[in-house]
């Protein structure tokens, strides 16, 4: 290989000292997950070819086999190896645990849908008992009463008036009168005297 070939001879050329690789340049930080684990450190350079030849490193890319050698048998490469293997590994058990927890979290979307078509259910049971319930409050507020009593009463003193109006004209009589007069006009009385006390307790 290339390690039995070049690595105890001594070079033939010298080659200038590359200066250390500096600090990479800071990246985006978009999307940037602080728990994400390092990923493999990728070499920068291969010191054990600064002292080859250009010759030597021109029939070096010339063989394929020797090249394919001297990167297997680089501890780096091994590293580098190493950690992609543990990378698919675990990537590959993320990806079974949520296939696994696939069905339990479809079960819990659909407890949720059900719970909120509950809810929406209950939203509207409870809108149609306020709207009863303002209905209701309407109905019997203090105005409006005073204001049904006042057409009440209206109305039974024009019905009173009505038969005392017949019995006047003949046609109908005392007896139908008396019997039909007298309640509607206690009725009347009645309903006036309700009216002038709601109107004095300033309702």
């Amino acid at each position: 290989g290339i390690n039995a070939e070049y690595g105890n001879r001594p070079p033939m050329y010298a080659q200038p000292a590359r200066p250390a690789p500096g600090p990479p340049a800071p990246g985006p930080t978009v999307g940037y997950r602080p728990n994400r684990p390092a990923g493999p450190t990728v070499p920068q350079s291969f010191p054990e070819l600064y002292g080859l030849s250009t010759e030597e490193l021109e029939k070096l890319m010339d063989n394929d086999a020797a090249v394919l050698e001297y990167f297997e048998n680089r501890e780096d490469i091994k590293r580098l190896q190493d950690e992609r293997k543990k990378i698919v590994e675990r990537n590959e058990a993320l990806a079974t645990e949520n296939l696994s927890l696939k069905p339990q979290l479809e079960e819990k979307q659909q407890e949720l849908i059900d719970l909120y078509a509950e809810l929406e259910a209950k939203r509207n049971e409870l809108s149609d008992l306020q709207q009863q319930q303002q209905a209701l409050a309407d109905h019997y507020a203090p105005h409006n009463i005073l204001a049904r009593l006042k057409i009440a009463a209206s109305e039974v003193e024009d019905e009173t008036e009505a038969v005392a109006e017949n019995f006047l004209n003949g046609d109908i009589a005392i007896d139908e009168f008396l019997k039909t007069y007298i309640p509607k006009k206690t009725l009347c009385h009645s309903r006036r005297a309700k009216e002038e006390k709601m109107e004095r307790m300033g309702i």
